[in-house]
């Protein structure tokens, strides 16, 4: 570069100057003339190295919450320093005191990049992000801001590792109910965690409970029949342990004692994070009616085929799915239809909307001649195309003494998982 030259003839002057490039220091060199007042000049002379200065800027964010869970919307806020104002400029012009004249860059200057997600954005200097950070524990932040340094163009990098909240699992378990001469039940956890998809990496641990102080109430019915009630004062109610399984994702227990029972199940993240979860209910044992020793029930299990039609029957008159207990209860008065056995059960027991499994079900009943079409996600409970499993005839076609039924008949049209339908009390 050329030499440039300023000069005065009063020696108090001070003078402006810009330098063009940063690449080097450059010599500053100050030369006094002096006259000692009979015509001769004196020259002196001080040299300097003048070091340019660029401008420079510091990234910096913060996430709101302060650790995230896996199902937050974290907001991601920018908190940059640039006290010179020239992030997203490309070039300023020759005063640098103001935006006036200044060229903006035409990318966006802020770059995050969330590495474990895969996910990479590109936002304005004060601009906010609100991202699922889906990872859990911790995860990776980078904050890459492009600025202008007086001369170029410079980038600044700033990564964090954002801890996360850990999430206790969610407890769930399934009751398959045997009725023999006593009572077995099998439980099977279906209990999920946020951050571990794999269930087997849970701890499920069980115990079970008998109220000692609760007894059994025997009487009979207009027919003779006897009834068993268990009788229990919920205030004055003492535990008294009967048994437990630890780091077992399944519990049985044939019951040798009638009473009022509780189940507790506790379910362990890999991270020690727990959630328990407890039910009460009576036990009483039933009578034997067949020379088997055993009350018969009649129920099944139907294997729905994924992406096909198929067509199935459940000769279920009365009941419905209890979402407590997750299982059929046949309370002989509610009538069974397409929501409470099968809809209903499905949602509990798979934990999605229906619709993912089931596009719709059409069915036939009876002389009504009138085709059901019940769609997930869209028929209500008090639509007529919410059909009964088991139709009652009334009509007089045929003689014929009692009353009679009809199963109905109905197809399932599947998406792409299978699934199963459980019938009967």
């Amino acid at each position: 570069m050329g030499i440039t030259s300023y000069s005065s003839n009063t020696f108090t002057d001070s003078f402006r100057h810009i330098g063009l490039c940063a690449e080097e220091n450059k010599p500053l060199e100050q030369i006094i003339t002096i006259d000692d007042g009979t015509g001769k000049l004196y020259y002196y002379s001080l040299t300097k190295e003048l070091t340019w200065r660029e401008y420079t800027i510091s990234p910096e964010f913060s996430t709101n919450p302060a650790e995230p869970s896996i199902l937050d919307i974290a907001t991601i806020i920018p908190n940059i320093y640039d006290p010179f104002d020239v992030v997203g400029y490309s070039s300023k012009d020759i005063n640098h005191d103001n935006n006036t004249g200044d060229t903006l860059d035409i990318v966006l200057p802020v770059d995050y990049d969330f590495g474990q997600d895969g996910t990479k954005i590109n936002k304005g200097e004060h601009e906010e992000v609100l991202l699922e950070l889906t990872k859990p524990r911790s995860q990776d932040i980078k904050q890459t801001v492009r600025y202008f340094t007086g001369w170029k163009i410079k980038t600044a990098e700033l990564t964090k590792s954002i801890s996360k909240t850990n999430l206790p699992p969610e407890v769930c378990r399934i009751l398959e109910e045997n009725i023999y001469v006593v009572p077995v039940h099998t439980y099977l956890s279906c209990s999920t965690d946020f951050e571990d998809i794999n269930p087997t990496t849970l701890t499920i641990n069980w115990k079970l409970y008998r109220d000692i102080n609760s007894t059994i109430n025997i009487t009979q019915d207009v027919d003779g029949n006897e009834i068993r009630t268990v009788i229990y004062d919920p205030n004055n109610i003492v535990w008294e342990l009967v048994t437990e399984t630890n780091n077992n994702p399944a519990f049985s227990w044939t019951y040798n004692e009638e009473g009022y029972y509780k189940i507790f199940e506790e379910v362990v993240d890999t991270d020690g994070a727990s959630t328990d979860s407890e039910t009460e209910f009576d036990i009483s044992f039933g009578l034997v009616t067949s020379g088997n020793g055993s009350i018969e029930k009649p129920k099944g299990v139907i294997e729905v085929e994924a992406s096909t039609w198929q067509l199935c029957a459940i000769p279920m008159k009365t009941g419905y799915w209890d979402k407590n207990f997750h299982r059929i209860v046949d309370d002989g008065v509610t009538k069974s239809t397409i929501q409470n056995i099968v809809i209903d059960q499905i949602e509990d027991i798979y934990n999605i909307p229906s619709n993912q499994l089931i596009k719709v079900i059409n069915g036939y009943v009876g002389d009504e001649n009138i085709f059901r079409n019940f769609i997930p996600g869209f028929t209500q409970d008090t639509s007529i195309h919410n059909f009964s499993l088991v139709f009652t005839d009334e009509d007089e076609d045929v003689a014929a003494t009692g009353t009679k039924f009809e199963i109905a008949g109905f197809w399932i049209k599947a998406k792409a998982l299978n699934f199963l339908i459980k019938w009967g009390a």
